[in-house]
């Protein structure tokens, strides 16, 4: 059975599942350039199918991940074209006046108005019905111009097209994706914004099948920490991993004031959530809070996360208990919280613990296609996240022609490891574009940035120099599998193949992996690198292992600021030659600075 899975909003994304095993997954921002893009996702169909060799009167079903898609949302592409002033404009013009003053509002037609933001430019459907049908309308209107839209792109009957529940998805992402003992009881929770009338799911699943215990509306977690985003100045649905990495440096005598705020709204309620006390809107309430009891800027964020981790590990460890499980898988927004999830995997009612790559919406591509597989195919889970395209030599030709590296760089054909492993010791910035493009948010060494994890002096020069990064964000190690108990204790064994999970450092991963890790509470989060995963990443590093002593190397993705992480040998170069990077890794090259 061959199903192509799609995802509009927050990075969409296809996913193309043949007879239960994922051939292919990407986001569309890595092909218009434009990053978190969003809506009907056809470079990166056309990239999955192409990729497959299959054609589109092959595909026996094309499933929609969230059944009520946010019409408006996805015309005015909210979370790709709007900027931190017009988030902030949302707040003044839309809900001070709904929610406080009890008024109402021409928001949405204004915005639809503005030149900037109501743009049909790179919008694959036709938004007439918004005009034609009133509003009760527009969720089965939207539906009928989704099944119209593949029609027009794919030619495929509008009965092969369908659509699945956002949370079920979500779940079905998180439970089939992860390498995990299916015998057992597994808990698969799911928590995010908002899709599909909810925000939270609990589910028990055992020998492949998923059985659903609690759907709630009332775990606004996400909903609160995207607004406190804003009032720190950053931008929604983009930043909060910002507010994440900058939590660690409040004092708690900083971040206590913060926390009671929090602390006062929003309780769990055994599997369930509750109000102690509800805020009229999530913005204001909480920005007036601040205000009034002085807290500063490092203080929200530090309160902010301590109160999330606080209120995740009451709930999971309810959740564990209910329905009896030792494992537990995580999906949704709120699992992309690496700190949080550290705590839930310390929790001694988990006993095994996993998050698949990149577990926000962008991965609701695979979950629909899981679930609509799930009754004809055995579902395969994912061994690795390279899942995109790869560079070909006749792609890295033209760009090399194009670029005239030849003349401007020094080229070296057919590097060694070692010959890599030389210039990471003398402080050289190596970029590496080979092998299939990772999915998802982590780059795990095919589109990644890469040096020195030793040196503190390399977290300036990639911060100022390369990716204009904000200086309190941590980095983080690609870890050998045979070092990784060198680095982080990790009592339970548990995999951590796609940074989704912190650790404790090690005293050695202080000495040595320094620049790797977070520079206040010296957490890694790392990848660990199975040399039957990604031998020629792998080689790299044990080269490196093999000189210093090191068996690890600083990753970053591989990208500009504000831009999506690189895809093409072409988009490497454009990085290169726009960065303070020192080398490029491209199959079969090595370009230097000269």
């Amino acid at each position: 059975m061959i199903v192509l899975g799609l995802n509009e909003e927050h990075n969409a994304t296809a996913a193309l599942l043949r007879d239960g095993q994922v051939v292919a997954c990407a986001s569309e921002e890595r092909f218009t350039g434009v990053k978190n893009d969003n809506g009907y996702p056809k470079g990166a169909i056309d990239f999955v199918l192409n990729f497959a060799g299959v054609s589109p009167a092959n595909i026996d079903c094309v499933v929609y991940s969230t059944v009520e898609q946010d019409s408006i949302g996805l015309k005015v592409k909210r979370v790709t074209r709007w900027r931190i002033p017009d988030y902030i404009r949302e707040m003044y013009e839309l809900w001070r006046p709904t929610l406080i003053e009890g008024k109402t509002s021409t928001f949405w037609e204004d915005v639809q108005k503005d030149p900037r933001l109501g743009s049909l430019e790179g919008v694959h459907y036709d938004f007439g019905f918004l005009t034609r049908v009133p509003p009760s309308q527009w969720p089965k209107a939207f539906n009928d111009e989704r099944r119209a839209v593949v029609h027009r792109h794919l030619g495929l009957p509008p009965e092969r097209v369908g659509f699945v529940d956002h949370h079920t998805a979500h779940a079905y992402y998180a439970y089939h994706a992860a390498p995990i003992d299916r015998s057992r009881v597994t808990a698969v929770v799911t928590a995010d914004g908002w899709g599909d009338g909810c925000n939270a799911t609990v589910s028990v699943a055992r020998d492949g099948r998923i059985e659903e215990v609690l759907r709630t509306s009332m775990c606004h977690i996400a909903r609160i920490y995207r607004w406190v985003t804003l009032i720190l100045g950053m931008k929604p649905y983009e930043h909060e991993y910002k507010v994440m990495g900058l939590a660690p440096y409040a004092k708690p005598y900083v971040s206590e004031p913060a926390y009671e705020v929090f602390a006062e709204t929003l309780a769990v309620d055994g599997l369930d959530f509750k109000w102690k006390t509800k805020p009229a809107d999530m913005y204001f309430y909480f920005k007036d809070q601040f205000e009034r009891r002085g807290v500063r800027f490092d203080g929200i964020a530090g309160g902010l996360q301590r109160w999330v981790e606080h209120l995740l590990a009451t709930w999971i460890g309810n959740v564990m208990k209910h329905v009896g499980a030792e494992a537990l898988v995580f999906s949704g927004g709120v699992a992309m919280n690496v700190k949080a999830n550290k705590v839930l995997a310390e929790l001694p009612e988990v006993k095994d613990f996993f998050v698949a790559p990149s577990p926000g919406d962008e991965s609701l591509s695979m979950g629909a296609a899981m679930y609509v597989s799930r009754g004809t195919d055995k579902l395969q889970p994912l061994r690795d996240a390279y899942l995109g395209s790869a560079p070909t030599e006749q792609e890295v030709e033209s760009a090399l022609s194009q670029f005239r590296a030849a003349e401007r760089y020094q080229v070296l054909r057919q590097p060694t490891p070692d010959q890599v492993a030389e210039l990471w010791i003398a402080g050289k910035v190596i970029a590496r574009c080979a092998g299939r493009m990772e999915f998802g948010a982590r780059a795990l060494g095919n589109r990644s940035i890469l040096c020195d994890p030793s040196h503190w002096d390399q977290v300036a020069i990639i911060n100022e120099k390369i990716k204009g990064r904000d200086f309190w964000m941590p980095f983080t190690p690609s870890v050998l599998a045979e070092r990784a108990d060198d680095y982080f204790l990790n009592p339970k064994g548990l995999m951590a193949p796609f940074m989704t999970v912190c650790f404790e450092s090690t005293p050695l991963a202080r000495r040595q992996l320094k620049a790797a890790m977070h520079p206040y509470d010296f957490t890694v989060r790392p990848q660990v690198v199975e040399e039957s995963v990604n031998p020629e990443y792998y080689a790299l590093i044990k080269a490196f292992e093999r000189r210093t002593g090191i068996g690890a190397i600083l990753n970053t993705s591989l990208n500009l600021h504000g831009k999506p992480i690189a895809r093409t040998a072409f988009d490497a170069l454009h990085t290169f030659e726009n960065s303070g990077l020192d080398g490029l890794l491209l199959p079969g090259v090595l370009l230097l600075k000269k």
